[in-house]
């Protein structure tokens, strides 16, 4: 697919119970981003992942959608089965978007120019293109703290990142 320089594109994070959205405008410029947190009282996290990617493409007009490709066994699910991957799947559909995926290997493919490895050495990274993330930056995680929160955005992000390099022509 060949995209001009202020095509927006949508790249989503979604986990169990958050999803991380970075909206790009061309390679070079993000117009927003963020996490959304699925209420803990939410009975229907599927429903509610509907109603906010609905919003999301309301709000940016993407041309397409691009998501990390998961292992079947990390998929988020619904408590009643319901992947949430379909969810957004079928929001997708609804409005006629379609959707790519990217795999792990070309994300770290993205950022080998930065010789950056680790998912604290992507951010870094990410800080380095859009400076204005460096509010959003965490601290480097010990190896038994859980993730930062907002690593999510970065993690959409570096999605994103990776899909402007597979689909921009090379010189």
């Amino acid at each position: 697919m060949t995209h001009s320089a202020e095509t927006h594109i949508l790249a989503l994070d979604v986990r169990h119970s958050r999803l991380g959205y970075a909206l790009f405008s061309g390679p070079k410029r993000l117009l927003d981003w963020g996490v959304n947190t699925v209420p803990s009282q939410c009975s229907n996290r599927a429903q509610w992942i509907r109603g906010k990617m609905a919003s999301l493409l309301r709000h940016g007009s993407p041309v397409c959608i691009v998501m990390k490709q998961h292992r079947l066994a990390k998929l988020p699910r619904n408590t009643n089965g319901t992947s949430i991957l379909k969810a957004v799947q079928s929001v997708a559909e609804e409005h006629g978007i379609p959707m790519y995926v990217v795999g792990r290997d070309e994300i770290q493919s993205a950022f080998r120019i930065f010789k950056a490895r680790t998912k604290e050495e992507m951010a870094c990274a990410i800080v380095g293109i859009f400076p204005e993330l460096l509010v959003r930056l965490p601290p480097k995680r010990k190896t038994w703290q859980p993730e930062a929160h907002g690593m999510i955005i970065f993690d959409a992000i570096a999605t994103g990142i990776a899909y402007w390099q597979r689909s921009l022509p090379r010189k």
